[in-house]
């Protein structure tokens, strides 16, 4: 418990959870009714003037407001306070799927199978309707939650389940903007997506299915010694039925769940509604009362709390924190401008100097993945190979994999600065851009680059152009690395990296 905060017309209670990319508060607000909390979820300070961030949450505050169903929770208010932008939700008292997995471990207590069926019956219903949903002029919005997880299942007290986080989804309002950084948690990502092929709704019943594997038996489906590992295992898609570590799973939901988790999209369940359908003989006895009382049992000390807080605000005035002098603007959530108007908080850098050598004609399309060069940036010198182009952190990783199913050859290292054209000036360069979710220090080529980034901050730095190693070590032991390639003008983004 923190002390209040203040924020605008609303008071901060406590912070209940940080990501790469935003916090989330308990709020009150302070002319509402005693007992109305809000979930409120603000981008992280450290990214309070990153465009790509600010776009990803002002996309879902415009996919979500047009999403009406009881397991999505909907949001009240989108605004921007002081410098940084900020989603009022509806606060769900609970704990996520991942905390309840942890615990049922720890007791070596496995999750009901009827409460497993029941739970991913709700999401998948929930999903099913994002996948539905039509905008004002009939045009469907084609979603694709794309991190579909445990920790993105929201379980509350009163036995209520709700999907969260759509930050990251793919719909028809992201279709126009280039999204090369590979994004999700990498053990419940499809194998289409590690592939780097396109996605749709199935992405997200083959990442629902490796949820309800995990839930009947007690263990992550795709795991590995490294990212790598994880990814691969992923591809391949090679899953053994539940039944096999648990015996009271019955044989029909051994199938249910392999078509869910089948390697090729079309072989797959193709909406989550004939999941659903297919999981309710399996879920008598997981009604809402049944969950409850397994998160009373589960989180008895986390329960209690959340009751003295609401009968807390019931009969006491919130605290008394002083407004702060930042001024709140609220936008309208169902007047967003188009993604290529919204107003961003600085102006894109300037163009490089351009040159004069051009690209020659014929060169191939890029492949999936390549990262786009600033917008104004001139065509570099003859073009690499399509195993050259500069990669994000996972995607690194994917293009390793990639090379060693396909048999593709290892790329060449660019053209040295003697080989640029006559009067192009001293060799080029490219930007790394950096974020760990934890605090961790930046080792770039063997060299650290101090001081050590704090959790959620983005670093640039501007290298020449060439491969480079990148590491992120914590002081506890964890760490993180990839080798990337850095062509002309190119950004490569390692963002919201996870240690372990």
């Amino acid at each position: 418990m923190r002390e209040p905060l203040s924020f605008g017309r609303y008071v901060l209670l406590d912070r209940i959870a940080v990501g790469g990319m935003a916090e989330v508060y308990v709020a009150a607000g302070r002319d509402d009714p005693p007992g109305k909390l809000y979930a409120l979820k603000r981008i992280l300070p450290t990214l309070a003037e990153d465009e790509g961030f600010i776009t990803m949450f002002l996309d879902e505050a415009r996919l979500v407001v047009q999403l009406e169903h009881p397991a999505i929770v909907p949001i009240h208010e989108l605004g921007k306070h002081g410098d940084g932008y900020y989603i009022a939700m509806d606060y769900v008292p609970g704990k996520d799927l991942r905390a309840l997995l942890d615990r049922c471990r720890a007791r070596k207590e496995p999750l009901p199978v009827p409460l497993a069926a029941a739970v991913t019956a709700r999401v998948a219903d929930a999903l099913d309707h994002a996948h539905r949903t039509r905008d004002a002029h009939g045009e469907p919005l084609r979603v694709v939650h794309r991190d579909v997880s445990p920790a993105n299942v929201l379980l509350g007290f009163d036995g209520s389940v709700r999907i969260i986080d759509f930050g990251i989804a793919q719909a028809a309002i992201r279709t126009r903007r280039q999204d090369t950084v590979l994004r999700g948690k990498f053990g419940y990502m499809s194998p289409e997506m590690v592939r780097g092929l396109p996605v749709d709704r199935r992405s997200d019943v083959f990442a629902l299915g490796a949820v309800l594997h995990e839930m009947l038996t007690g263990e992550r489906l795709f795991t590995g010694s490294s990212e790598l590992a994880v990814l691969e295992a992923v591809r391949s898609a090679a899953v053994r039925p539940p039944s096999e570590r648990r015996r009271d799973v019955p044989a029909r939901l051994d199938d249910v769940v392999l078509r869910a988790l089948a390697r090729e999209p079309e072989d797959r369940w193709a909406w989550a509604g004939e999941l659903r359908d297919a999981l309710r003989p399996f879920a008598s006895g997981g009604d809402p009362p049944a969950l409850a009382r397994l998160m009373a049992r589960s989180f008895p000390a986390d329960l209690r709390r959340e009751l003295d807080r609401l009968d807390r605000l019931r009969v006491e005035p919130l605290p008394p924190v002083p407004p702060t002098p930042e001024a709140t603007q609220v936008l309208d959530l169902h007047a967003l401008p188009p993604p290529e108007a919204v107003p961003l908080l600085r102006p894109p850098p300037p163009p490089p100097r351009a040159r004069p050598a051009q690209a020659p004609t014929g060169a191939s399309a890029p492949p999936p993945f390549r990262l786009p060069r600033q917008p104004s940036a001139p065509e570099p010198p003859p073009p690499r190979p399509a195993g050259l182009t500069a990669f994000a952190f996972v995607a690194a990783l994917v293009a390793v994999a990639a090379i060693l199913v396909a048999g593709t050859g290892p790329a060449r290292p660019p053209a040295p600065a003697a080989a640029l054209p006559r009067g192009a000036g001293p060799p080029a360069t490219g930007m790394l851009r950096v974020q760990p979710r934890a605090a961790s220090t930046l080792v770039l080529d063997g060299a650290p680059v101090l001081p050590p980034l704090g959790g959620g901050e983005t670093r640039e730095l501007a290298v020449p152009v060439g491969e480079h190693r990148i590491e992120l070590r914590t002081e506890d032991g964890r760490r993180a690395g990839a080798t990337v390639q850095v062509g002309p003008g190119e950004v490569s983004e390692l963002l919201g990296v996870e240690l372990q």
